[in-house]
């Protein structure tokens, strides 16, 4: 199984991510932004983010696909906005045979323009996260009921592993 952690830049996808490893059995970790670096090397990027590479999200695919293949959940942190975007990518996993969940982290406005500003990590990335906190917010508040396979979590005012055992907790048996 796939666990395909979405979220507003800021939400705090990698630091669940990791947690979540923790609390599924056999679970580990692979960021599709490695991807993206790689291309990024190899070609341009007229829009700036590799996303919009076609060969991004094929790579994507193929690459998440196999390495879903070996026993255990796959936790997958990566913003997923466009809608067509997410569809090829986790369709595009569910069609080689794989359940997907995808979970989309919540996190308000402030709190995530807050989390972005501290972070010493991304500090070169932090106005290109700034400029899409709302699009994030408008595109994945509710997408659980648009979207088939998909649980939404609250991660704000509770620790990383609070919010990883509500998601192994959901998951259940499904992993």
């Amino acid at each position: 199984m796939i666990v395909w952690l979405n979220g507003a830049f800021g939400a705090g996808k990698t630091t669940v991510a990791a947690r979540l490893c923790r609390a599924l059995p056999g679970a580990r970790r692979f960021d599709p932004e490695w991807v993206g670096f790689v291309l990024r090397r190899t070609r341009p990027v007229p829009t700036g983010d590799f996303q919009d590479l076609v060969a991004w999200r094929r790579w994507t695919v193929r690459i998440v696909g196999l390495a879903a293949r070996r026993p255990g959940p796959l936790v997958v942190p990566m913003t997923l906005l466009r809608p067509d975007y997410r569809a090829e990518i986790l369709d595009g996993l569910r069609e080689r045979g794989t359940p997907v969940r995808q979970v989309v982290l919540r996190v308000p406005a402030p709190v995530l323009r807050a989390r972005i500003d501290a972070d010493r990590v991304e500090v070169a990335a932090r106005a290109w996260r700034h400029r899409h906190v709302e699009r994030a917010l408008h595109e994945l508040t509710g997408l659980a009921e648009r979207e088939v396979d998909t649980i939404e979590i609250d991660n704000h005012g509770r620790t990383p592993e609070e919010v990883a055992a509500e998601i192994a907790a959901l998951l259940g048996g499904r992993t």
